[in-house]
């Protein structure tokens, strides 16, 4: 490594300590404003090298945040997206915190609704419903019943009056 190497890394590093949430773009603007290059190319693998070494990397981020929901399960996804960007300078919007969250697995609306829709076809039972009479006056009573559930039931229920 040359002294410009060396220099470049430790302006990266200084830069880099006092503002963790400048970018790629950010920083080489910086080197170039501070140690005046002008329009010399400056690679992104210096800035990221860097970036790792001081542990500002959004791997580390990620598993940061996962090890702090596992630690506190019912954490704001508000505290956790600030925990992270003061610690690490990585911005995590609110999707990615739910996913990082422990605890039982995601299931999709759509599978959801299916497996409510079966159960309750299967917990249907016979419910009575009130009678009417007729206002005929001739003697002769008829009766209507609205009945719902399976056709079994229904003549298990009415069997059931017989009796």
């Amino acid at each position: 490594m040359n002294q410009t190497d060396a220099r470049l890394k430790a302006y990266i590093t200084d830069i880099l300590k006092k503002n963790k949430k400048l970018n790629e773009r950010e920083v080489k603007a910086a080197i170039r404003r501070g140690l005046k290059l002008g329009s010399k190319p400056i690679g992104a693998g210096v800035i990221r090298e860097v970036r790792r070494s001081l542990g500002i990397d959004r791997p580390r981020a990620i598993t940061y945040a996962r090890n702090l929901l596992a630690k506190y399960p019912t954490l704001e996804a508000k505290k956790v997206i600030e925990e992270v960007g003061e610690r690490f300078g990585i911005s995590l919007a609110a999707p990615d915190v739910s996913h990082l969250r422990p605890g039982k697995k995601k299931v999709s609306g759509r599978h959801r609704s299916a497996v409510a829709r079966k159960k309750k076809v299967a917990a249907a039972k016979v419910k009575p419903q009130p009678m009417r009479k007729s206002q005929r006056s001739s003697g002769a009573v008829t009766a209507t019943h609205k009945a719902t559930g399976t056709p079994e039931e229904v003549a298990r229920f009415f069997r059931s009056l017989v009796q």
